[in-house]
């Protein structure tokens, strides 16, 4: 276990290091849309448009075998790794401080030295619980309305725009930081 320091908060990163056993990956594509049919469209009389979205979500399944030849078994989501039979894995996965479970977060392939990211659990890992963000940016936002009248939402809209280039830099920083011989 290696702990790492962000927003703050401490988490711990626990990984699991092996050699890939069996491997398979499969992609599942998800659509959704709406509009159309015959109803009025804005007093036209017309059809709404119709809106259609795809996304594909990439379905990666491996085993790995460690040193003493324990096996684990990894389903992940949206990660899309390279790999192949007897390549050697570290999957890293966080979990904050005082919780039991968290996301799985890198899978780095030491046999083609290629490291895999999910973006979107890192910054769920770093990010301000929502109720704080919520909370205190509505509580500022309706003591500050009452001083600085429409000022209030051009200053909201920039720290809002702070956290977040914050959060990014947060990231890579961490990305940065990650020496994987500590995970062999």
């Amino acid at each position: 276990m290696k702990t790492y320091q962000a927003s703050g908060k401490e988490i711990q990163l626990y990984n699991f290091t092996g050699i890939v056993a069996e491997t398979g990956k499969n992609m599942e594509t998800i659509v959704s849309g709406g509009g159309g049919g015959g109803y009025s469209y804005q007093g036209t009389g017309g059809t709404a448009p119709v809106t259609i979205r795809s996304r594909t979500v990439v379905h990666d399944q491996f085993f790995l075998v460690d040193a003493n030849g324990n096996e684990m078994s990894f389903q992940l989501q949206d990660f899309n790794i390279a790999c192949r039979r007897d390549n050697k894995l570290a999957v890293i996965w966080g979990i904050k401080k005082g919780k039991e479970k968290g996301p799985y977060i890198i899978v780095h392939n030491y046999s083609t030295n290629s490291t895999f990211y999910d973006d979107k659990s890192i910054a769920r890992l770093f990010r301000l619980s929502p109720l704080l963000l919520f909370g205190g940016g509505l509580l500022a936002v309706i003591i500050l309305w009452n001083i600085m009248g429409g000022w209030i939402l051009a200053i909201a809209i920039g720290v809002l725009i702070y956290y977040e280039v914050t959060l990014r830099k947060q990231i890579k920083t961490f990305k940065n930081s990650i020496d994987f011989n500590d995970f062999a």
